[in-house]
């Protein structure tokens, strides 16, 4: 009877045997086959099935095998029941491959030696593992390198390939599996076996250090209108705030729009215009005043999947909880 599991090596070498169907001996399914794992047996019917025809004898194969030779016999005749063809002509001084089994020994070949490679493959992801990583586009580039930074120094085998998207994104990416974690926007309805606040941070009117507004210590909503202004297409406010906007009859002169933090804060400093962004330490040229009746807030924390068991996230949550973010 064949094992239980994705495939069953047996049951591939049949199929592609009777039906040609190279496809089913692809490097991804023996991946998958030894993730999942694979049935001893029938694992080993194939190496068996490799031994033989390479020594051309029982005896001998049995010998490197550390087999006796009943048992392997024994295996060779289930294996030829499961593809239902003799691989072996046998009575002669030298066992010698029938015609299905130089076929079957082709496409045989074929897979250990893939199956090998998958193994190969694998070893090395666990000596050197990959943390998927997902960001907000408005964080900051300079927070997210100093976190990685320091994870980094004590993890120095690990390969982090960062993907940075919105809110929605991010939430699709991590349940979709494409993420391994991310740092995100936190709702009120979040998971605590799955996610954790990392910090909070008020969104406020962030100016040029030469703009006129700089040297107040608020402004009201009212006043933004006309004023050159960079809109940040990704904020998790922006439907809110043009809601806002659109019902006070306030309309700032959008004169760029920009999809990363980094930007924004950019053309902040070169005077091009102002911003309604979150407040961000360490940062010269920008003064940040609070919009008197506009109460923006986001919580920032980091998510991971509740049913994914990985010491590299787990590792990676405890940096990103302990590390010293740089927000008021």
């Amino acid at each position: 009877m064949l094992s239980e599991g994705f495939i069953g090596v047996s049951y591939a070498l049949a199929h592609a045997f009777m039906l040609g169907e190279v496809k089913l001996l692809s490097k991804t399914i023996l991946a998958i086959e030894a993730i999942k794992g694979i049935n001893s047996m029938d694992l080993s019917q194939v190496r068996y099935f490799l031994t033989i025809a390479e020594t051309g004898n029982f005896s001998r194969a049995a010998e490197r095998l550390y087999l006796s030779q009943p048992s392997l016999s024994t295996s060779i005749k289930k294996l030829e029941q499961e593809l239902g063809v003799a691989l072996f002509e046998r009575g002669g001084r030298r066992t010698v491959l029938t015609t299905a089994g130089r076929s079957f020994h082709r496409k045989a070949t074929i897979i250990m030696g893939q199956y090998q490679a998958a193994m190969h493959e694998l070893k090395e992801f666990h000596d050197q593992p990959i943390l998927r990583l997902g960001a907000l586009t408005t964080m900051r580039v300079a927070e997210l390198a100093d976190l990685v930074s320091t994870f980094q120094q004590d993890h120095p085998n690990v390969t982090i390939e960062l993907r940075d998207g919105t809110q929605e994104k991010l939430r699709d990416w991590l349940e979709l599996g494409e993420i391994d974690v991310t740092l995100t926007v936190l709702g009120d309805r979040e998971e605590p076996q799955a996610s954790t606040v990392l910090f909070c941070q008020p969104l406020l009117l962030a100016v040029p250090h030469t703009h006129p507004f700089a040297q107040r210590t608020s402004v009201r909503l009212a006043e933004l209108d006309g004023q050159p202004f960079i809109d940040r297409i990704n904020c998790e406010f922006a439907q809110r705030e043009c809601e806002i906007l659109d019902a006070a009859n306030i309309h700032p002169k959008v004169v760029y729009r920009a999809s990363h933090e980094e930007w924004v804060i950019s053309w902040i400093k070169a005077a091009l215009g102002i911003s309604i962004m979150p407040r961000w330490r360490g940062l010269t040229g920008i003064v940040y005043l609070p919009v008197v009746d506009l109460d923006f807030q986001r919580t920032i924390g980091i998510k991971w999947r509740r049913q994914q068991n990985s010491k590299i996230v787990e590792q990676f949550c405890h940096y990103a909880t302990s590390h010293s973010w740089e927000v008021d």
